[in-house]
Order: structure tokens, then C-alpha cells, then sequence
């Protein structure tokens, strides 16, 4: 019988303290891209309905509060006034003139959302469709990360979270995305959009900023780099 923490295959190991929250917070609130690029850089975030695109926007806001005030300013759920969906409308093969490419609009970051507990259970079509999505967004050098919500369903007990990147479970999940999507576990994070109360709480903060702030440094050295 395996470990129930096992640090063989875990790759990130962010600080659980106010200070390290702090910091990120800092960093991402006083952030302002590259000249020439912009006065944003802007992430896709890519999901199956019900695997949490919504629910991510506003626990990265809420993050991003200096007092971790719940946000939820993005409608959630799959009513007419969801937000996410409406990127399915988007045809990158499309004319491009009804897409003109102005740095407003250019993508600089995916993010491929999933429901952690449940990635064994979608179709073999729609994991293709993020095959190719994948293969797409490489040949493009647009940076890119899995993201798993919902992890709590794997019934890791919240007085872990700290640890979660060292939890077995959590780990053979990364493995099971990896061989499907192709895309390095070194690349795979976390983040809970369950909240208690009127403020998000400082691990839950940690866990989603620690990806938001992987994502823009990464994004910043390319953009210095061109």
C-alpha cells in the first residue's frame, strides 16, 4: 500500500505562509507587461461546461484582494448569462477579418481548465479536441498550463491542502492528463474555487496565485525575448 504523500513526483512546492502571499499578490497586482505588448496580457482559459472557467476568474480576483474578499462578479453555471461559453464561438480558422489581431486581443497564455476528479470520465472525442488544441498552441510558442478544480472531490482532507501537490491521488491524476494531453506535469495545477464565508482563505488564495504568477512570469520572459 502506497504513501498517502509521496514527494517522487511532485514538482511545486509553494510556501503556505502570509508572507509568500503577500508577495505574490504584490507581484501580480503591480505587474505591467512589456512596452509594445500592450497594457494586459490575456489568458484562455479552455474547459469542458461545469469544470469551473467561471468560478477560476473569480477566485483569482478574490485572491488578488488584499484582504481575500470573496468576488463574484462572473456569472456562474450554464444559464444565458454565462460568461465563458461565449468564447465557443470563437473559429480560430475563421476569416480573419472579423478577428483583427490588435494587441488588446492577442493571446499570450491557455489554460486548460479540468474537473480533476472526473478526467476519466470525459469522451475520447473531447480529449482529442484537446490533443489538437495543445499540438495548435505549442507550434504557436503561446504558453500553457493545466489547471484541476475541484480537486476536493478526490477527498483529500482540507487540513492537507498545504501539501496537495504531494498527494498521491493528486499525482496519479497529473500522470492520467499527461499521457492524454501531452503536456508536462510540471505544467499541471491546482486551485479550489470552494470558499467559506465572506473571504477566501489563505491556502486557497496561495494555490491559485501560485498559478496566475507561474503563468505571467513564464509569459513576460517570452515577451522580453522576442
Amino acid at each position: 500500500m502506497g504513501s498517502k504523500f509521496s514527494k517522487d513526483g511532485c514538482f511545486h512546492f509553494p510556501t503556505m505562509n502570509r508572507r509568500n502571499l503577500d508577495t505574490l499578490r504584490n507581484n501580480l497586482r503591480n505587474y505591467h507587461p512589456p512596452v509594445g505588448c500592450g497594457d494586459c496580457i490575456n489568458i484562455l482559459l479552455v474547459g469542458l461546461v461545469g469544470t469551473g472557467k467561471s468560478s477560476l476568474i473569480n477566485t483569482f480576483l478574490s485572491a488578488l484582494d488584499r484582504q481575500g474578499t470573496t468576488i463574484t462578479c462572473v456569472p456562474i453555471g450554464t444559464g444565458p448569462c454565462i460568461l465563458t461559453t461565449e468564447l465557443l464561438h470563437f473559429k480560430p480558422d475563421s476569416d480573419v477579418s472579423n478577428y483583427p489581431v490588435i494587441p488588446g486581443n492577442i493571446i499570450h497564455g491557455v489554460a486548460l481548465i479540468f474537473n480533476i476528479d472526473s478526467i476519466g470520465l470525459i469522451s475520447e472525442n473531447h480529449m482529442k479536441e484537446f490533443q489538437e488544441l495543445q499540438t495548435i498552441v505549442a507550434q504557436k510558442y503561446v504558453h500553457r498550463v493545466v489547471i484541476g478544480t475541484k480537486f476536493e472531490l478526490l477527498g483529500i482532507p482540507e487540513k492537507h491542502n498545504a501539501w496537495i501537490y504531494e498527494y498521491e491521488p493528486l499525482q496519479r491524476k497529473f500522470e492520467m492528463l499527461a499521457e492524454s494531453t501531452g503536456l508536462d506535469r510540471r505544467s499541471m495545477f491546482v486551485v479550489s474555487n470552494r470558499w467559506n464565508g465572506d473571504q477566501i482563505e489563505m491556502i486557497r488564495c496561495i494555490l491559485a496565485l501560485y498559478v496566475l504568477d507561474y503563468m505571467v512570469r513564464n509569459i513576460d520572459q517570452f515577451l522580453r525575448a522576442m
